[in-house]
């Protein structure tokens, strides 16, 4: 069976054995009120709560606040829906897919922990038909072993001070996930010299000025610094305020070995063609920097210590016992994986287990339970909402574009040309527009506006609108190429 959640209608709805068609934002109260259901009829892995999971009696406090009648409530779903969703689920081995549509907005953290931890009591954690736990070969390093191995880290007092580490310790600083500064917080530090001045900056293989929020602050931001040096492998909206554009490879272009967890296996790409004109790769880029530093006695510690690619993915592979040879031989290798075993590999927490009760949230001040936190905008009541009465969702993808890549390839603006923005034709024939129109969308505590080409559709519901992000125009006579024009 299939259940779907998603405000939208689109491919994996119309296979749904159930839809459940939440408000915007809401999707935390559907995972509590399923756990809560399951709890109450006592259909959970009691055996793996009570071996594995840690708070379980607190959490389950906080899911008996949630009644599928509340849920219904808080998310327009029918109380009967999220009662067969919850049984359909309790039936399983069941395994649940995220996304981008819980993952990128303003409550994410807690939306995923919901259904996280619905997972874990329900005792679908790393097995057959659940969901997989990421496990690789003894010996393999990953990229995030890399960022969190001391050899390759900055001195304890330097990594304080990384942008954003004091109010996002999750993310950024020592205690981060990936160590590096919080994006949205650099642009404000370029801005406003706080909590340092930010002169310079190094931008790599993303188009900033049309996947952050609010292009004109990026904009501004960028043509304030003194230098950008911008590495993409074509000439973007971000490119357009660099001092220097390194060309970079394409992955058709690179050699790569990585962990495949879902697989599982150790993935091998293979170059299909040489890297053309002066294009390197990421390492290449940043060796090439580090010999130029090491010249004029700039360099303080050698964070790169491999002579190419080649080096740094035999790097990866360690002590795996996996060769390069065999990987370009086959294409990938599997390893040696067991289902379970939590005795060996054990849980990444303080306490060894699966923190239904965060024991690192709650240190930090934050709500340690799972919880469901309203959205910015509301979209149960439209009133509330003065000026912006309509909810806007920017999750609409199209098979061609992925994010802000491939707008300049002539057979992707063929198959989508233009930007459009899904309206139901009720709420169209409120504000007077009609298949095909250009309409102007304006949203909050922003000065800009941008055009869309309008689809009418009861595909999306009354009162939401939803468009896609990323998009720019490679042959406009634009000199910002669309970005604040269609993005």
């Amino acid at each position: 069976q299939i259940i779907v959640i998603d405000p939208i209608q689109g491919p994996a709805s119309d296979l749904a054995d159930i839809w459940l068609r939440p408000r915007p934002g809401t999707d935390a109260a559907l995972a509590l009120s399923i756990a809560h259901i399951l709890v109450a009829g006592g259909q959970y892995d009691k055996t793996f709560v009570e071996r594995w999971c840690h708070g379980f009696e607190r959490y389950k406090a906080r899911i008996d606040e949630y009644s599928p009648a509340t849920a219904a409530a808080l998310t327009g779903v029918p109380v009967s829906d999220i009662i067969a969703a919850a049984k359909a689920y309790s039936e399983g081995p069941s395994v649940f897919i995220p996304g981008h549509g819980i993952d990128a907005f303003s409550a994410g953290v807690q939306t995923f922990r919901a259904f996280d931890c619905l997972v874990a009591i329900s005792g679908n954690l790393d097995r057959l038909g659940g969901n997989r736990l990421t496990k690789k070969p003894k010996g393999f390093r990953t990229y995030l072993d890399l960022i969190h191995a001391p050899q390759f880290r900055l001195p304890l007092e330097i990594e304080k001070q990384t942008i954003g580490a004091e109010q996002f310790p999750l993310w950024a600083g020592p205690e981060g996930w990936q160590t590096a500064c919080h994006n949205p917080s650099v642009i404000e530090a370029v801005l406003t010299s706080k909590p340092y001045p930010v002169r310079a900056m190094y931008i790599s293989g993303v188009n900033i000025v049309v996947t952050y929020p609010d292009a004109t602050r990026t904009i501004e931001a960028l043509k304030s610094l003194d230098f950008i040096a911008v590495a993409t492998q074509n000439l973007n909206p971000t490119s357009v305020y660099a001092d220097i554009v390194l060309p970079k490879t394409t992955t058709l272009e690179e050699e790569e070995v990585q962990l495949i967890w879902g697989g599982p296996c150790i993935g091998y790409t293979k170059p299909v063609v040489a890297p053309r004109g002066e294009a390197r790769c990421d390492l290449e880029i940043a060796l090439a920097l580090r010999d130029r530093l090491e010249e004029r006695q700039a360099l303080t510690h050698d964070f790169l210590p491999w002579p190419n690619q080649r080096a740094f993915n035999e790097y990866l592979l360690g002590d795996s016992g996996i060769k390069i040879e065999d990987l370009q031989e086959h294409g990938y290798a599997t390893f040696p994986y067991e289902l379970g075993a939590f005795e060996d590999s054990c849980f990444n927490t303080s306490t060894g287990k699966v923190e239904l009760y965060s024991e690192r949230l709650s240190a930090l001040g934050l709500d340690p339970l799972p919880n469901y936190t309203p959205p910015t905008a509301d979209s149960s009541d439209p009133k509330e909402r003065g000026t912006y009465p309509l909810v806007l969702l920017t999750g609409l993808r199209e098979k061609t574009y992925h994010h802000s890549r491939f707008r300049d390839q002539e057979w992707a603006r063929k198959v989508s040309p233009d930007p459009l923005i899904q309206i139901h034709p009720e709420t169209a024939a409120k504000y007077g527009i009609l298949d095909g129109h250009w309409v102007t969308v304006h949203t909050a505590d922003t000065n800009n506006a941008c055009r869309t080409k309008a689809e009418i559709t009861d595909r999306t519901p009354q009162g939401v609108v939803a468009t896609g992000m990323g998009w720019w125009e490679p042959l406009s006579n634009d000199p910002e190429l669309g970005a604040r024009d269609i993005n």
